[in-house]
């Protein structure tokens, strides 16, 4: 500390920090000790995680074909969905847009809740996979703008309830694989 000049009849305080210890000088010498705090504990306590279905192998099934979907207790579907229809159109003859990558799939699907719980059903669970092309999702290209009159929206289906929409897909391709997907992994193919 560099040294400090003092008027007469003036009291001078300085503080200093040495060591743990504070020093106040000037008319007298006074030495405090510094308390130490005692430390912090975080403590977390771990949050509930929703409940994902896990799949370990898909099933494999022809268009047209209806199958059993179960996951965990109280959820279980029943699938169809039917041959696309095809085109390289617009889906409306007074509005919408010819599709951006060739073609649009059409498929009419069937989903039935066979189980006990309601369940949470829309085109993110569907997806067309073409050998070259990759992963498709209704959202891409111009499939939400091809003119289609109606598509599958996300909707809630109650137990016994069911739900009949098209769904469409703007692809480069026509032959690939209709997905039923869960976790990011396909169901049903």
């Amino acid at each position: 500390m560099a040294p400090v000049r003092v008027r007469p009849g003036v009291t001078a305080a300085f503080l200093a920090t040495v060591t743990g210890c504070a020093t106040v000088t000037g008319c007298a010498s006074v030495h405090l000790h510094a308390r130490r705090s005692p430390p912090v504990v975080v403590t977390r306590t771990p949050a509930p995680a929703p409940t994902v279905t896990v799949l370990r192998s898909g099933r494999t099934l022809p268009a047209g074909s209806t199958t059993d979907f179960s996951a965990q207790a109280g959820v279980s579907l029943r699938l169809t969905a039917s041959h696309p229809s095809v085109s390289r159109r617009r889906l409306s003859s007074s509005y919408g847009a010819a599709p951006a990558r060739g073609y649009y799939l059409t498929f009419q699907l069937t989903i039935a809740n066979t189980g006990s719980q309601p369940v949470d059903i829309g085109p993110r669970n569907f997806t067309v996979r073409i050998a070259g092309e990759g992963t498709v999702r209704a959202y891409d290209g111009n499939a939400p703008y091809s003119g289609a009159s109606q598509q599958l929206d996300t909707t809630e289906v109650d137990p016994g309830q069911s739900v009949r929409a098209p769904l469409t897909f703007d692809v480069r391709g026509v032959h690939g694989m209709l997905q039923f997907v869960t976790d990011r992994s396909a169901a049903v193919s």
